[in-house]
């Protein structure tokens, strides 16, 4: 017994003294080709080590290679897929006899993992393509290889690493390095932990990574995943479930905040050009996703100055991202993508010759349907409205078919092409029981007109400036308010002070005062309706017909307003009555002139056609009848002069010039000067006839 005892212990000495002598003894030639032929039977590729190997068996089996490369799939980039400078791997002996694999220690120094998409999809990472005769004795080790039960890793650690992913189908190539990466794993049922840091594209990256249940992961099942992650200043959250089947999927909550979302753009390879806006976006909420695009419901979206709850859809997997989901929000800013509003002490301010940057609408294509409670357009204030916003490839179609402004609803429709560049623009309006005064408040920066109306815009305009866009517009319109007021002017006033200047006699001073009076802070011309339509060419407001009714004063007019000069010219007819329906009592007219600038406009009365009509019904009275035009009662006092028959019919009868000379001469005067345009007066005098 004794004995058997003996060879026994002397059998486990020698197997321990094998384990031990041996792979010091056995030159690293008589194993490398062996390793170097099954590794690369297992992964289909060519498999490389340097000449540094050696293998330990006890106290605990343990590898270290050198210069290991694998070989990098026909017609891919690069020679090799992945380069160790050193590997050094450490398995525990029982635990693999009986199926199960323990790594102790595996230290990867110096990594270079290549990884490339072609543009027809094909990857060189797919070792699945193995070349391996299932028959031959390697591909039966493989096999018994991938029925091993467990793994359980120790130390395991990636030290100094580097990794390039190259995308044909986007065009992308993103790098990382400095990658020093710690990984945990008791068991493939236990939590796989990651934790380290690298460079991605240049930027400090820090990666806390937890996935409860590898073994789940790897047979297809879902798996939860706990990801940290901060990439230069943009960090993002997740507690997903994730689906490794047949391509890999993830759902739960996400939160996402990128404060400089132009840098995080770049990093993502999508350049975003340098326009006003896209400054940053932040989302958290329920998601659903892939690896290169996903879907957040309940989300609460920050994007700029805009804050919206909704839902979500980004894809990132063509050249340039793709956003749109339906929003509601409180506040939709788009001032910061807006040119500024110029700035005017006083007054309308002057059109900017700065150039305007639309080309932020080639960053993104993205469709959606966005609710608003408030919009704001620089100076211009939005109530709750909808709209349908689509930008592709440069171009946005606003079409907003619930449009609320100043107490008003409509429609409307707006488009900006940046695909070109000079932009173009096009857009129409139409808005019924608009409040004038606050509208007019913030466009033309006056409150002086009151009502409520209607209005209607079509335009078309391009130009890379408002100066451009003003001077380049063409379209038409129309306005229909009622029951308003024309503040800081008394048209009926107005009338009734120059009508007394017929009598008086007309001069500046005369006319000057008769504004005067008719103009102040308190002055106010009410009126039951007040419309107009208008065409627009060239940037130029043409005006046929003005028409304002209320009572005591009716009012007609035409003109023309110049949007690029800033230059108003209308000239108006307004007729007052000493009646408020106008339909008994005396009846007054003057001819008022509105012009100047938009900053400066002014008001006087038209001393031109006032003396016209003076000069029309002094010589209507004298004739016997109200000639129709200045013209006509020209022609007739020459025919007074000549004492030739006028047309009423006097049959040949002629008047007594003795009686009447005097006063006769002085009209025929003013008569001529309205004609010729000059006063004839008593002292000039008479040309003499050369031809005589």
């Amino acid at each position: 017994m004794s004995r058997i005892l003996f060879i026994i212990v002397a059998l486990i000495g020698v197997c321990l003294a094998v384990l031990l002598i041996a792979p010091g003894i056995i030159p690293a030639a008589t194993y490398k080709s062996r390793i170097e032929t099954s590794a690369s039977n297992a992964l289909g590729r060519d498999v490389f080590i340097g000449d540094d190997l050696s293998i330990r068996i006890f106290p605990r089996t343990s590898f270290k290679v050198s210069e290991l490369t694998i070989a990098n799939a026909d017609g891919f980039d690069g020679d090799a897929v992945a380069r160790v400078k050193e590997a050094q791997i450490g398995v525990k002996l029982f635990p693999l006899l009986g199926g199960s694999v323990e790594v102790d220690r595996f230290i990867l120094t110096e990594p270079a993992i290549n990884l490339h998409r072609k543009s027809d999809g094909s990857i060189n990472w797919n070792f699945a393509d193995s070349s391996t005769d299932p028959t031959t004795e390697d591909a039966s080790a493989q096999g018994a290889g991938a029925s091993l039960r467990d793994v359980k890793l120790g130390d395991v650690r990636l030290i100094n690493g580097r990794a390039t992913y190259k995308d044909e189908t986007a065009g992308r190539t993103f790098a990382m390095d400095d990658i020093n990466v710690a990984v945990i794993l008791t068991s493939l049922k236990s939590p796989l932990e990651v934790d380290g840091t690298l460079n991605f594209q240049g930027e400090p990256t820090q990666v806390d990574l937890v996935l409860n249940d590898l073994s789940k992961l790897m047979a297809g099942e879902s798996a939860n995943l706990k990801l940290d992650l901060k990439v230069g200043a943009t960090t993002a959250g997740a507690d997903v479930n994730v689906i490794n089947a047949d391509s890999l999927s993830y759902e739960g909550p996400i939160d996402f905040d990128a404060p400089d979302l132009p840098a995080f753009a770049a990093l993502a390879g999508a350049e975003l050009v340098d326009a006003p806006g896209f400054d940053s976006l932040s989302f958290s909420g329920d998601v659903e996703g892939n690896p290169s695009a996903l879907r957040v419901s309940s989300a609460v979206i920050s994007f700029d100055e805009i804050d919206a709850e909704g839902a979500l859809n980004l894809d990132w997997s063509g050249a340039k991202p793709n956003a749109g989901g339906v929003l509601s929000t409180e506040l939709l800013d788009l001032r910061p993508y807006m040119p500024p509003p110029s700035e005017s002490a006083e007054g309308f301010p002057a059109w900017s010759e700065a150039t305007m940057d639309f080309t932020g609408l080639r960053n993104i294509d993205a469709d959606f349907d966005i609710s608003a409670d408030q919009i704001l357009l620089n100076d211009i204030k939005v109530g709750e409205s909808r709209l349908k916003l689509n930008i592709d490839n440069g171009r946005m179609t606003a079409d907003i078919p619930e449009l609320s402004m100043y107490g008003g609803q409509g429609s409307g429709r707006l488009v900006v092409n940046a695909r070109t560049a000079t932009p173009s623009f096009a857009g129409n309006f139409d808005m019924e029981a608009v409040e004038a005064q606050p509208l007019s408040l913030d466009i033309l920066k006056h409150d002086n007109l009151l009502g409520l109306g209607s209005f209607k815009l079509d335009f078309t305009a391009s130009g890379s400036s408002q100066a451009a866009i003003m001077s380049s517009m063409d379209g038409s319109g129309g306005f229909d308010l009622a029951n308003g007021a024309l503040k800081g002017l008394n048209i009926a006033k107005l009338a009734q002070a120059a009508d007394s200047l017929r009598t008086g006699g007309i001069n500046p001073a005369a006319l000057t005062s008769a504004v005067s009076t008719a103009r102040g802070p308190r002055e106010e011309t009410d009126f039951s309706s007040f419309l107009s339509n208008f065409s627009i060419a060239d940037g130029l407001v043409d005006a046929p017909t003005i028409s304002l009714d209320g009572p005591f004063v009716t009012m007609t007019g035409a003109g023309q307003i110049n949007l690029a000069a800033q230059t108003i010219d209308l000239r108006l007819a307004p007729r007052a009555t000493t009646t408020a329906d106008g339909s008994s009592g005396q009846a007054i007219s003057v001819p008022v002139r509105v012009g100047g600038t938009f900053a400066q406009p002014s008001i006087s009365v038209d001393a031109e056609a006032l003396a016209q009509a003076a000069l029309q019904d002094t010589l209507g009275g004298f004739l016997g009848g109200a000639p129709s035009t200045p013209e006509d009662a020209a022609s007739k006092a020459i025919q007074g002069l000549l004492g030739q028959p006028d047309d009423a019919g006097n049959d040949g009868e002629t008047t007594d010039a003795a009686a009447e000379a005097a006063p006769k001469e002085e009209l025929i005067r003013q008569g001529l000067g309205a004609l010729f345009g000059r006063a004839a007066r008593e002292d000039e005098p008479e040309e003499e006839d050369n031809n005589e």
